[in-house]
């Protein structure tokens, strides 16, 4: 028997399920949401770089409820969280089998048990061992697959699992899933580049022609080695970014493009006035959500 989808779990009233399909139309905005279900209460928490804007907010996510007709959903709480806030900055009481589904505040000194802890706005740098919690590793090891298992597979797995925790009434167990199902979900579907080994020095003298301004010297050298990201120089700073979903490891990352430069002769690639390397994650609005200022001084 093939497994539920996506969209018939949410119908069905899945917590996890309702929150992804509403995550996958807010996060172009810079807004991620997770949720839970307590008997027939729908709570999604929705937390953004700022704080999600109330009215436009709750309408949106109560037409989405609508379409979706779950009618084991009597009532919705919906939190709105700004990221580097301990709190929400916001709570709503949505009665939805009331005729005028009247909304009222919600006191936010009542602290929800089972809420997730907000995103934090800089992701902490992995653990270096394998096996520690956070690890793609991990990840899969908790949905109980081999490395390298299809979308597909990691869906049926979390619901499947998910599904049992919620039986045995384990929450801590169906969060670390759901932590686990988003993280390989983007994995998969923004995987980063593979990183390869530092060139010797001379590795870019194709590239560091009179031809190519500094900028674009520096470009052929991550195109080379599979790192897709933009650049730009500042004066004595080179500045490089990319998309945040497309790098599971921001931190390693950096230090791989920073190992990189160092190796080079940055004077060949017109760096050579450079002492500063600004390495960014962006969301997709353009706003830094993960930084990282290195030293990078020019050799002869």
């Amino acid at each position: 028997m093939s497994s539920p989808s996506q969209l018939e779990m949410a119908k069905g009233g899945d917590a996890a399920a309702i929150a992804d399909l509403i995550n996958q139309a807010l996060r172009a905005k810079g807004i991620t949401v997770r949720g839970d279900r307590h008997g027939t209460c729908l709570r999604l928490w929705l937390t953004g770089q700022t704080l999600p804007p109330e009215t436009q907010t709750v309408s949106y996510v109560r037409q989405g409820i609508d379409r979706l007709q779950v009618k084991a959903i009597t009532r919705l709480h919906i939190y709105g969280e700004q990221a580097d806030q301990p709190a929400p900055g916001w709570g709503v009481d949505v009665e939805l089998d009331s005729p005028q589904a009247e909304v009222k505040p919600l006191d936010l000194n009542q602290t929800v048990e089972t809420a997730a802890e907000p995103a934090p706005a800089v992701a902490p740098p992995e653990p270096a061992s394998s096996d520690a919690p956070g690890t793609l590793e991990q990840a899969y090891l908790l949905l109980e697959l081999e490395p390298g298992a299809a979308l597909k597979d990691v869906e049926g797995a979390y619901f499947k699992l998910k599904a049992q925790a919620l039986r045995q009434g384990d929450r801590s167990r169906v969060e670390a899933l759901k932590q686990a199902f988003h993280q390989l979900k983007d994995y998969i579907e923004h995987p980063p580049a593979k990183p390869a080994p530092a060139p010797q020095a001379n590795a870019v003298a194709d590239a560091a022609t009179a031809d190519l301004t500094p900028v674009e010297r520096v470009q052929a050298l991550l195109k080379r080695q599979r790192l897709s990201a933009q650049v730009n120089l500042e004066g004595r700073q080179l500045n490089i970014s990319w998309l945040a979903v497309r790098v599971v490891n921001p931190e390693d990352a950096a230090y791989q493009i920073h190992s990189l430069l160092l190796s080079q002769n940055l004077t060949a690639l017109g760096l050579g006035d450079v002492e500063t390397l600004v390495i960014s994650s962006l969301s997709r609005n353009q706003s830094v959500v993960w930084q990282q200022v290195l030293p990078l001084r020019g050799k002869a």
